[in-house]
């Protein structure tokens, strides 16, 4: 008979729990308004995790790629042998001889963890656990203890929220601060990351090549990130240039002042008639150099603040 429920009632630690504790073999399948998960169990044990709702991107095929385990061109070389045989692609893939079988096991793991520690988080939902005769397939999948599996599952629901609010972005980009030390008994996969970190690769990038896990590899970012080791590309601090005045105090101000002091001189030393067309010229004058030293002024700011200036109206 098959035990189903709903999620309300029942929570998903709850079903493993019970499962692991009666060391039942079957299918949990969990249904959901995205699709159904399907968890399978061997004698209370974890055996595998999957969704019907799999973007390609989490394929176990694009995750070997993204840790950089196959190359594109093997992938596609396994999968067109899938459709003629329709063997499992990592078993295709460790018979080429393109990835070990203890790589793809161990990425197979992470890749099944994951899916359950999104089924934590459900609200809300049905259940329904048939049990069934489940076998073991011999290098593929590795059984895994519920209660290990439940307990990192919280921790990274506890802990997600604080690490994203260090590294909220996975396209963001970091480097290595080469002037730093690197201190001596830095844990292993954070010794890994730091390799990893080169300034081009992102976040995305950098996890996906730790082969740990997204928790795992964001983990060990932000480690390094509060060790001072390593800052996002692009962060260093960029000062605001000083804005000067192309003359000493204000331009125009100055400019026009020496050219009054200049003309007045030049007045006394003419005659009555000669005095008023000079002052007529002088007073154009003034305004051409007043505007040619707004120009000179105001581009000098502009190239300074990338932004316009402008000089109050001349009053007559």
């Amino acid at each position: 008979m098959a035990l189903q429920g709903t999620i309300e009632s029942f929570g998903i630690s709850e079903i493993f729990q019970l499962i692991d504790h009666q060391g039942k073999s079957g299918t949990l399948q969990i249904h959901t308004s995205d699709g159904v998960a399907r968890i399978r169990f061997l004698d209370g044990r974890l055996i595998e995790a999957w969704s019907d709702q799999r973007s390609p991107a989490e394929l176990i095929g694009s995750r070997l790629v993204r840790a950089g385990l196959v190359t594109p061109v093997q992938l596609g070389h396994a999968l067109e042998q899938q459709r003629h045989n329709l063997r499992r692609i990592g078993d295709i893939l460790t018979r080429m001889g393109a990835v070990r079988i203890s790589e793809f096991q161990a990425l197979l793991a992470v890749q099944h963890r994951e899916t359950v520690y999104k089924l934590l988080r459900l609200k809300r939902g049905r259940f329904e656990f048939v049990p069934e005769g489940v076998e073991l397939e011999e290098g593929v999948s590795l059984p895994m203890d519920v209660g290990g599996v439940l307990m990192e599952g919280f921790r990274q629901i506890d802990e997600w929220p604080d690490l994203l609010k260090k590294i909220p972005s996975e396209k963001s980009v970091y480097a290595r601060l080469e002037a730093e030390a690197v201190p001596a008994k830095l844990p292993a996969l954070q010794a890994k990351v730091l390799g990893l970190v080169d300034g081009v690769r992102t976040v995305r990038e950098v996890v996906d090549l730790t082969r740990a896990g997204d928790f795992g590899g964001w983990e060990a970012l932000v480690g390094l990130f509060d060790r001072g080791l390593i800052t996002p590309v692009g962060a260093v601090r960029r000062i605001k240039p000083e804005v000067r005045p192309v003359y000493g105090g204000r331009a125009g101000d100055w400019v026009v002042g020496t050219a009054l002091v200049a003309a007045g001189v030049a007045l006394v030393l003419l005659s009555s008639a000669a005095r008023f067309d000079a002052f007529r010229a002088l007073a154009d004058g003034l305004e051409q150099v007043r505007g040619g030293v707004e120009t000179v002024d105001a581009r000098a700011r502009t190239w300074a603040n990338r932004e316009p200036l402008r000089w109050p109206p001349l009053t007559r």
